[in-house]
């Protein structure tokens, strides 16, 4: 398949402009269709030690959650004579190390969800299970996973980075920390290093950071009222909005993006667009958000390499909207 540069998306009839809907008017993977076995394969080539780092948070972490959404809550129930015992969880997965499915956040000016789904196949009398969460644990996650380590970076540079406001990491600076990291971030059809399907992780040092502050510290900028919009009282670290990172983002053809902050990119946005509406519903690139990528940003700079084998076990939830992250990398 012929895969375009964002440049020259000519999106059907009916269709959101910079609309990359070109899997198939059925399709529910979206760029995971860029895993292929050949390329799952060739990304196990990226394992030198072989040792397992898991990437997700306690279920109870971050505390308090982000964005007003519900703490988790886990009871243990016994099964009679103390001979046997089960347990309860109670999560909203988005609270935690999580994915952002495809039903989370819509293109707002069209309303349509990726791939033509809308809000009425999501939540009300008519219901379907388009794009619901189960259709990628149904496939599972794999691939090739590359870290930038922003955080690294920042400090080597005294650069102090404002973690609860919309601070933007811009798309020069990926391309310094790259090229710190020997990496050059063009795609490998233009001479780089970015292969089609790779995941990129990008560590802000938003959650380490969280480890200097109290939980009252912490409740007083995460209980900030959410109001969607520029005045938003959540304001959190992230990939900025620009031309520069939506041509970078589209046309790399990552299968997925990662970071350890709340949103990914800048919250909220100051432009007229989300990346959370062009990655998931016009590109149909999964966005995982609160990953733990400490251990990991210290096991690529050991050994000077900056790249690994990623996988993850989304939920099987039918018409589920996201998922925790359950996902590890291989080194």
């Amino acid at each position: 398949m012929e895969l375009p540069l964002r440049k020259d998306l000519r999106p059907k009839s009916g269709e959101p402009e910079d609309s990359a809907w070109i899997w198939g008017t059925d399709d529910e993977l979206g760029r995971l269709n860029l895993q292929t076995p050949e390329r799952v394969k060739k990304a196990l080539e990226s394992v030198s030690s072989g040792e397992v780092v898991p990437l997700g948070l306690p279920f109870d972490q971050p505390a308090p959650p982000c964005y007003s959404r519900a703490v988790f809550k886990h009871q243990i129930t016994s099964k009679g004579a103390k001979i046997a015992f089960d347990d309860i969880y109670e999560i909203n997965p988005q609270s935690t190390s999580q994915w952002d499915g495809f039903r989370h956040f819509a293109h707002v000016p069209s309303g349509y969800f990726y791939n033509k789904t809308t809000p009425e196949d999501i939540s009300g009398a008519n219901v379907s299970t388009k794009c619901g969460i189960q259709a990628w644990a149904t496939r599972g996650i794999a691939g090739r996973g590359i870290l930038l380590d922003y955080a690294r970076y920042a400090e080597a540079k005294n650069i102090k980075p404002e973690y609860y406001d919309n601070y933007k990491i811009r798309y020069s600076d990926l391309v310094d920390i790259a090229k710190t990291q020997g990496i050059d971030l063009r795609t490998a059809r233009q001479g780089g290093d970015i292969q089609i399907g790779d995941i990129l992780l990008i560590r802000s040092g938003f959650l380490k950071n969280s480890t200097t502050l109290t939980y009252e510290q912490k409740a007083e900028r995460h209980l900030q009222p959410f109001r969607f919009g520029p005045n938003d009282g959540q304001r959190y670290i992230g990939v900025e909005q620009s031309e520069e990172i939506l041509d970078f983002l589209h046309d790399s053809y990552f299968s997925a993006v990662a970071g350890d902050q709340p949103a990914f990119e800048a919250w909220p946005s100051d432009k007229d667009y989300y990346l959370h509406e062009k990655l998931l519903a016009l590109w149909g690139c999964p966005i995982g958000e609160l990953w733990d990528l400490e251990k990991l940003a210290e096991k690529c700079a050991e050994r000077k390499k900056w790249t690994f084998f990623l996988a993850s076990a989304p939920n099987n939830v039918t018409g589920g909207i996201s998922s925790t992250a359950n996902a590890l990398a291989i080194v």
